[in-house]
């Protein structure tokens, strides 16, 4: 047939069309993986906070609990609260049960790990893969002479290991529930 015209496309054509399919995916691949890398730093956040919320509750009930150690087993005669060596990260006292605990930073497997002793036996608070950057504790009214009530601060800076993430720190100060009162 004369006059018929096939109609294609030029090889300019099929390659701007490429290029700009090419640009889009692209763009659509680098957006997905910074939503994935995202989305992995905040579930690091997120288990980081319910890791030190539920380490903040374990020992603030312990703290509050603590008893005065009327007797010297455990601390000094009528003291409720003591930095061992003077170490603003180790605090010991006698829980509500009459045994000698305590809460400190200890080493294992190359990271800081926050660990409880009940009677001088230890156990990871926080999981393996939690680094404890920082554990501060600071006392009023540890002993039975300064007529304040028994009260203890404490902070913990923590972070997944190997994350992007930034660290938590969290905050708080307990009274003791035991009046510090003249036995």
């Amino acid at each position: 047939m004369i006059g018929d015209k096939q109609q294609g496309v030029t090889l300019i054509e099929i390659l701007l069309a490429v290029t700009l399919f090419s640009i889009v995916i692209i763009g659509a691949v680098g957006l997905f993986i910074s939503l994935i890398k995202n989305q992995q730093v905040l579930l690091d956040r997120a288990y980081v906070l319910n890791t030190l919320s539920y380490t903040t509750e374990y020992m603030s009930k312990a703290i509050r609990m603590a008893q005065k150690d009327i007797t010297g087993t455990c601390l000094n005669s009528m003291e409720n609260f003591i930095l061992v060596a003077g170490d603003s990260s180790h605090i010991k006292f006698k829980n509500y049960n009459g045994d000698c605990q305590e809460f400190f930073l200890q080493l294992q497997d190359g990271i800081l790990t926050l660990m409880v002793a009940r009677n001088g036996v230890p156990q990871a608070l926080t999981p393996a893969n939690i680094t404890v950057e920082s554990l501060t504790f600071v006392l009023a009214g540890e002993n039975q002479s300064d007529a304040l009530q028994p009260k203890v601060s404490f902070s913990i800076k923590a972070k997944v290991k190997n994350s992007v993430a930034p660290s938590f720190l969290i905050q708080t100060t307990i009274s003791q529930r035991m009046l510090d009162i003249t036995y």
